[in-house]
């Protein structure tokens, strides 16, 4: 017999053909041998050499008879061990495996189905398909049509367990022909999909969860925006009116001094609230051309007032044009670099902001003079509310965040390096245009 299961499973007829045909002349030959040495040695019926090739006409007929018994006993082993190789596969298949006749009785469930549906195989005999399917009619109106027009069917359908529950279940099926082309059965692979249908569900869930969050998100940032910044923005003008007015004394104006610059703080952290919030719920922006030339060149005259507090210098090398493929919220990054350098750099320290091409980026970057920034910090510090600890240092913790998150809408790149003449260079990367 083969041991080669490719040998075994071969669908060609070529090799098998060959194959008999060998063995057919193989016993042919040895049985020849074998009955014409009997004849001579055991019957004396004659020398060997007569025996081979002058023997009796019986003797022609039995070995041709033998010889095909052979063949034939070959024949049966062969599709035996096939058989059984076929039925040993469809058994241990991962998916279910079922054969049923052209009226729906199964014939034939492999371990997959009875895992499946939780019957056993004496459970199954006998039962028809369509007592297994949560709705009766569904084979006879949607399956068995599409197998008479077609030849197959496939898709999602609704079955019974043995402990009565119902389930999901993906049947690809199609019909089995007989040697004449005549349908004889059909064959259905089932794969349980409950498990995958449950885990669809908890997207959906998970997605409208999301959605909602977004929502409230949204909501909480217009709230911000239009309903406390308005009060804060009357608390503020309504300190600045009594300090033009003049306190009635030294302690008062103080007091007035401390809630203007209380009220300038909560005005920053509800804009930077707002907009982070804003940011973060961002999926895409829309893109033009920005040239980056433009908006760092405007730098100088946006800070011209704090840079004169803190007695600060703010060069920038940008001549020409830099186009980048970006949205004007790019601005706000540049903008928020800069006013950190200005918080954290020393008093009449130096802040030089510089282009130059990196290849299909533009890269820009803001070097301080300031203290420096640690590398154990220089990836936290871009984490809301997260910043390096300095005294008298105004801010909310967001500008770093909303400068990452509006970079990362770019598909960009934000990071510190250190500026060898002391302080931090931040550095941000664009796509051209």
């Amino acid at each position: 017999m083969p041991g080669s299961i490719t040998t075994l499973m071969a669908e060609s007829r070529a090799p098998r053909a060959r194959r008999l045909a060998v063995v057919s002349v193989a016993a042919f030959v040895a049985f020849w041998f074998f009955d014409a040495a009997v004849d001579a040695y055991i019957w004396h019926e004659g020398t060997l050499r007569e025996t081979l090739v002058r023997p009796e006409p019986i003797e022609l007929w039995f070995r041709a008879v033998v010889t095909a018994l052979v063949v034939l006993v070959y024949r049966g082993r062969w599709a035996s061990a096939r058989l059984r190789l076929l039925y040993s596969a469809l058994d241990a298949a991962p998916d279910g495996i079922q054969v049923v006749d052209l009226q729906g009785g199964i014939a034939y469930s492999n371990a997959a189905v009875e895992t499946i549906y939780g019957f056993s195989p004496d459970e199954f005999h006998g039962r028809n398909v369509n007592d297994m399917n949560a709705d009766p009619t569904f084979a006879a109106r949607v399956i068995l049509p599409a197998i008479q027009r077609e030849g197959r069917w496939a898709g999602e359908i609704e079955v019974k367990h043995k402990d009565g529950r119902t389930f999901t279940i993906w049947l690809k099926t199609s019909v089995v022909l007989n040697r004449r082309g005549t349908p004889m059965a059909a064959i259905g692979v089932i794969r349980d999909i409950a498990e995958r249908k449950r885990q669809e569900q908890e997207l959906r869930n998970y997605a409208r969860q999301l959605e909602e969050a977004t929502r409230i998100k949204d909501l909480f940032a217009d709230i911000l925006r239009h309903d406390l910044l308005g009060p804060a923005a009357a608390m503020q003008m309504s300190v600045e009116t009594l300090l033009k007015q003049g306190p009635s004394s030294p302690a008062a104006a103080r007091l007035l001094a401390g809630a203007k610059r209380s009220c300038a703080k909560l005005t920053d952290m509800i804009e930077a609230a707002a907009t982070y919030a804003k940011l973060s719920a961002a999926r895409d922006i829309e893109f033009g051309t920005v040239d980056l030339g433009g908006v760092l060149n405007a730098l100088p005259y946006e800070f011209e007032l704090p840079l004169a507090e803190r007695n600060a210098r703010l060069t920038v090398d940008a001549p020409g044009a830099y186009p980048a493929r970006a949205n004007e919220i790019v601005s706000q990054v540049f903008s928020n670099l800069v006013s950190n350098a200005i918080k954290y750099g020393p008093p009449g320290g130096t802040i030089e902001v510089a282009v130059s091409d990196a290849g299909e980026r533009w890269r820009v970057s803001v070097a301080d003079s300031g203290e420096g920034i640690p590398d154990a910090d220089k990836e936290r510090v871009f984490t809301r509310f997260e910043r390096a600890a300095k005294e008298g240092v105004k801010g909310t913790g967001l500008g770093l965040a909303i400068a990452r998150r509006i970079v990362d809408l770019h598909g960009g790149r934000i990071w510190i390096e250190d500026n060898p003449r002391g302080g931090a260079v931040f550095c941000v990367a664009l796509p051209k245009a």
